[in-house]
């Protein structure tokens, strides 16, 4: 890292410094416990016996 690309702010209230990838995790996070209805499915689906789920996987994991 040059000396020059260093860009130095002031911050006013307490802050957290995170990753765009982290941040657009968190925003996702957000999204889906925001959905009720999305999070009563995920939460079925989660009580269904585990041999009585369906995979809908499209790939094959090693």
């Amino acid at each position: 890292m040059n000396v020059n690309d260093i860009k130095t702010i002031e911050i006013q209230k307490p802050s957290v410094i995170i990753s765009k990838e982290e941040y657009e995790c968190l925003k996702e996070t957000l999204e889906i416990l925001s959905d009720n209805n999305l999070l009563k499915d995920i939460s079925d689906a989660l009580s269904e016996k585990k041999e009585d789920r369906i995979s809908h996987s499209c790939c094959n994991r090693s």
